[in-house]
């Protein structure tokens, strides 16, 4: 079932005028939602047309940068980027991108900021992985070059078993001393002082392009 923009505005419109009332497109198990990125965007043109309420969101792999943008430009105010790891190999490893890359993100956190959309990552949070000093000294700087305003905590929903014994098989075994996810959250504040870290979205409204303007 692929809903048109009129069927999309229909049901999104209303939750809008709710107070601090938001509406999200896509959910890491409802796939990615940047593939139907032409219906998204019309439907937030003509939301925008009829109300600036409300918050409108999008969960996103982040692969489409140029998808992206034009969302941005048609009125999204957030964005929420998952991430596993900020290191190239252990992202291939588990989000096991088609014709993207780490390097497509950092351009799409750019992109989105370029137009006021205030973007969280959805970290996939391992204990024992996450927490790991080289884990954190790439994590640290990929958000130094791509800064974000909030980190959202989440934990993996995985067998921990399977996903030691794939990354085994991989011959990607992490390496390096863990500090525990209580030290990495606090080296996290201690690194980025003005970075929120929550575990949920909140509302936000972005500053937005004026209708006449969006393309």
């Amino acid at each position: 079932f692929r809903p048109t923009v009129a069927e999309v505005v229909e049901i999104a419109l209303p939750h809008l005028a709710a107070e601090e009332g938001i509406i999200s497109f896509g959910q890491g198990c409802e796939g990615e939602p940047l593939l139907a990125g032409d219906v998204i965007k019309e439907a937030i043109i003509l939301m925008r047309e009829k109300t600036e309420a409300g918050t409108i969101n999008i969960n996103t792999n982040a692969g489409l940068p140029a998808v992206l943008e034009d969302l941005a430009v048609a009125g999204l105010n957030t964005a929420r980027i998952s991430l596993f790891s900020a290191a190239p190999e252990y992202y291939r490893f588990y989000h096991r991108p088609r014709g993207y890359g780490l390097e497509q993100v950092g351009e799409s956190i750019c992109r989105l900021r370029r137009h006021s959309v205030f973007v969280s990552l959805n970290l996939l949070t391992m204990p024992g992985f996450t927490d790991r000093e080289p884990q954190m000294e790439q994590l640290f700087a990929f958000l130094r070059k791509y800064p974000v305003g909030m980190i959202q905590i989440r934990n993996l929903n995985i067998d921990p078993d399977l996903l030691w014994a794939q990354m085994r098989q991989a011959q990607l075994a992490p390496v390096g001393e863990t500090v525990g996810i209580a030290g990495f959250l606090s080296e996290l504040r201690k690194e980025f002082p003005r970075l929120i870290v929550g575990n949920y979205s909140r509302f936000r409204r972005g500053v937005r392009t004026p209708a006449s303007d969006r393309k």
